[in-house]
C-alpha cells in the first residue's frame, strides 16, 4: 500500500496550485494569441491580402468544407486574393479556444457581409473549426473547416 500511495504522491507532485495556475495562464496567453491571429486572419480576408495572410498558415495548411472540397495553402491564398466580391464586413462570434500543448483548435461562427458584383448585399454564417500548431515559437493555422449554416431568410422560408 505505501508503494501505491508513493507513485501516487509522485505522479502528483506537480499538480500543485502553482504550477495549476501557471499552465492556465500559459493556455490563457496562447489563447488570447489565437484569438488575435484570427482577427489578423478575417482581416486579410477582408482586404484580399494574400500576402498579409500568408505568414499565418503553415505550409502543409490545407481549407475543407463539409462537403469534401479542399484547397492547400496557394489554393486558399490565390482564392481569397480573386474573391469575386467585396467583402464588407467579417467576424467572428463564439468564439472558444482549447489549447492542447502545441496544438490549439478554434471554433466559432464566421458572420460576413459582401457584396457581389451585381450591387446585392448577402449575408453569410459560417460554423468553422481552425487548428493551428505552434511552431518555432509562432502559431500558425493548419487546417480550417467551415460549414455554411442556413439563412434565417431559408428558415423562414421552409
Amino acid at each position: 500500500m505505501a508503494e501505491k500511495n508513493s507513485t501516487f504522491t509522485r505522479a502528483t507532485a506537480s499538480w500543485t496550485p502553482e504550477n495549476m495556475s501557471n499552465s492556465i495562464n500559459t493556455s490563457a496567453e496562447a489563447a488570447q494569441a489565437i484569438l488575435q491571429i484570427e482577427r489578423d486572419i478575417m482581416g486579410a480576408i477582408k482586404n484580399k491580402d494574400a500576402a498579409t495572410l500568408e505568414p499565418m498558415l503553415g505550409n502543409d495548411f490545407i481549407y475543407r468544407t463539409h462537403f469534401g472540397a479542399e484547397a492547400d495553402k496557394a489554393e486558399f491564398l490565390k482564392s481569397i486574393a480573386s474573391f469575386p466580391v467585396e467583402i464588407i464586413a467579417i467576424r467572428g462570434e463564439e468564439l472558444k479556444v482549447n489549447v492542447y500543448g502545441e496544438t490549439a483548435v478554434l471554433t466559432g461562427v464566421q458572420l460576413a457581409e459582401a457584396r457581389a458584383p451585381e450591387g446585392k448585399a448577402e449575408e453569410s454564417a459560417v460554423a468553422f473549426a481552425d487548428i493551428f500548431v505552434r511552431r518555432d515559437g509562432r502559431w500558425l493555422m493548419v487546417l480550417a473547416y467551415g460549414v455554411e449554416l442556413p439563412s434565417e431568410a431559408g428558415i423562414d422560408a421552409a
